[in-house]
């Protein structure tokens, strides 16, 4: 049997005297520690007696988003989530979420407001992007179109010198100036590239 996130503002209801087992599901390492902190504030233990630290914290690691956090009468426990349902499929498996606090964390301020200014600043800069050099359309994914195609092909002079034919024998009939521009970029970069022994 399986509950949904239960509600964020409730204290775990499993007290010392209560002799039913509870079985929380933790998906995230967030939603783990602010668990353990919770069962350590309110006394609990290990159910072999140790005390529940913030270096438990790495108990979850083992299992990941499939951890669960038993609470037994002898203590706390941790296991994964499909040896909690084939052994006890009669107990409740409550998903359990870490309560989201409002932060005025200065840090986290600065770091929003930082990337709401350069998302406005790319933006703009994407606008006037270099046509010859680096134009925008060719670094979409995050990687110089000309890095990836020098990783992957095997002849990059004999792609970069098609490239300078190209453009030099349409700069007449199609983008003038701009054309030629590019030849010279990528006569320049060849020349680079040869000069760094070919890497």
């Amino acid at each position: 049997m399986y509950i949904e996130a239960m509600s964020l503002d409730a204290t775990i209801p499993l007290n010392k005297e209560e002799k039913r087992m509870k079985i929380y599901h933790t998906e995230t390492q967030e939603d783990y520690d602010a668990l353990l902190e919770n069962l350590k504030n309110e006394g609990w233990t290990w159910f072999f007696g140790e005390a529940i630290t913030s270096y438990n914290s790495q108990l979850w690691e083992r299992n990941k988003q499939n951890t669960v956090v038993h609470i037994e009468e002898e203590g706390v426990s941790c296991g994964s989530l499909s040896y909690a349902e084939d052994n006890y499929p009669d107990t409740p498996i409550e998903k359990y979420k870490a309560k989201k606090t409002e932060t005025t964390d200065p840090v986290e301020e600065f770091a929003t407001a930082w990337n709401r200014k350069m998302k406005d600043y790319l933006i703009k800069f994407k606008d006037a992007s270099d046509n010859v050099n680096n134009p925008a359309h060719y670094t979409s994914g995050g990687i110089e179109t000309l890095d990836y195609i020098k990783a992957k092909v095997s002849d990059y002079p004999s792609y970069a010198a098609g490239n300078i034919l190209k453009y030099v024998s349409r700069y007449e009939h199609k983008n003038g100036i701009e054309d030629l521009k590019k030849a010279q970029f990528y006569l320049n970069d060849l020349i680079n590239w040869m000069e760094s022994d070919c890497k």
